[in-house]
């Protein structure tokens, strides 16, 4: 053989095997809501695959529902994707997050949204990357209000929920809508009507303690289930029903709707009628909570370093904007540009959500990052929907929960 051809193809041979090692298929684990959102993610993962042609995506969708028994899974099998979407780092998979600490540097977390990025923090490590940041509140149908001759007040003055559950009835009655109110079912959903009653679970500053205050928690519950009774479908919080809030909303069947900002992309895309989010009701004082979705790389990963380098671009600056504006949420990033959502009830939704959260008290944000309160979560479902049904008195379930927060408590020390 030719021995500048034996060298060509030699070099050739050298550079493809180097190619190929070099080369990445991130297995990348995602929840989504709708195929709508499903594209949004696939068309970012094929952006950052055209900028970085080495690393390609294996992305995985799975149900929300299902994340917790997912990370059990492979916490069992010891076997991990390389990146997932979470909103919660749960006790489980912590040993096998990587630390962007060590990875990135200790302050590039100070980039995000401090109630969020407070919550990536486990003692001297950031086991999480901040996406995105959600407000909860409430979506009003417009369309019902303007027929049944009611004003919604202005997002300054807004509703007591003692003034709003009438309000409600008389504006479903007179519009022909179906029920009143429909709400998550969801345990961060509910407590935000605790917030707003001035209520949370642990001290605002360290060392974390249970700050509970058992009495006026129970009157707290006792009144949302007395609104489960008057406005809202028949065993949806009980879970004898298996209406769906959104689709209820959606299909024009419910006045109004407490849920989160992630809901707006869907709402200003596919609502028939016309709507608006805010004012949302208050007790006390105003309160949202701060929720929103994290991404996470696991130590285990062969492929880590391009792992961290995918994380660090998805929640830079550029992609979070744009990120934000297909998907309608709230930039996680401080430092991205203004998000221009390209409708105007959506931009104005989500300014108002933003400026909801941005009122809510500490104990918004603190409540849910401190590490205790992802045992909590589970228990407080549990004992809300439990006491809906009448199996349990509101100071039983109040009860559980101050038990389950008090055992997190005691856990971590």
């Amino acid at each position: 053989m030719n021995i500048l051809k034996w060298m060509g193809s030699t070099a050739l041979a050298v550079a493809v095997m180097v190619s190929t090692a070099s080369a990445a298929q991130l297995k990348v684990l995602w929840y989504i809501d709708d195929d709508a959102q499903e594209a949004v993610v696939r068309s970012l993962l094929d952006e950052y695959t055209a900028a970085h042609p080495e690393t390609t995506f294996d992305l995985q969708i799975t149900p929300y529902s299902g994340m917790i028994q997912k990370f059990q899974q492979f916490a069992a099998s010891g076997i991990m994707p390389d990146v997932a979407l979470t909103s919660s780092m749960e006790p489980i998979i912590r040993p096998f997050l990587a630390d962007f600490n060590k990875e990135i540097g200790p302050e590039w977390i100070n980039d995000f949204v401090k109630g969020w990025a407070d919550g990536a923090k486990l003692g001297d490590k950031v086991i999480a990357a901040p996406l995105d940041v959600t407000s909860t509140g409430m979506f009003f149908n417009t369309d019902a209000f303007k027929k049944a001759g009611v004003e919604i007040p202005s997002q300054e003055k807004g509703w007591t929920w003692e003034e709003i559950v009438p309000k409600l009835k008389q504006v479903a009655e007179k519009s022909g809508t179906r029920y009143p109110l429909v709400w998550d079912v969801s345990a961060s959903r509910w407590i935000v009507h605790q917030f707003q009653y001035g209520n949370h679970i642990f001290s605002e500053k360290a060392p974390v303690k249970v700050v509970m205050d058992d009495a006026k928690w129970t009157k707290s519950l006792d009144d949302f289930i007395a609104m489960t009774k008057d406005a809202m479908p028949p065993g949806l919080w009980s879970g004898a029903s298996s209406d769906n809030p959104k689709e209820l909303f959606m299909g024009g069947q419910a006045v109004a709707y407490m849920s989160g900002s992630w809901q707006i992309p869907t709402l200003a895309e596919k609502a028939p009628f016309k709507w608006q989010a805010g004012p949302t009701p208050y007790g006390t004082v105003r309160s949202s909570i701060y929720g929103g979705d994290y991404l996470v790389a696991f130590n285990t990963s062969p492929n880590l370093k391009e792992s961290v380098s995918f994380i660090k671009w998805m929640t830079g600056p550029k992609a979070q904007a744009e990120f934000a504006r297909k998907m309608g949420v709230i930039p996680a990033n401080l430092k991205a540009d203004t998000v221009d959502y390209g409708n105007t009830m959506a931009s104005d939704a989500v300014k108002t959500m933003q400026g909801e959260l941005n009122a809510s008290p500490v104990y918004a944000a603190t409540d849910q990052a401190w590490p205790q309160m992802q045992s909590v979560w589970g228990p407080m479902k549990a004992a809300v929907s439990q006491a809906v049904a009448g199996q349990i008195t509101s100071a039983e379930a109040i009860a559980q929960i101050h038990k389950a927060a008090q055992d997190a408590v005691e856990a971590q020390q």
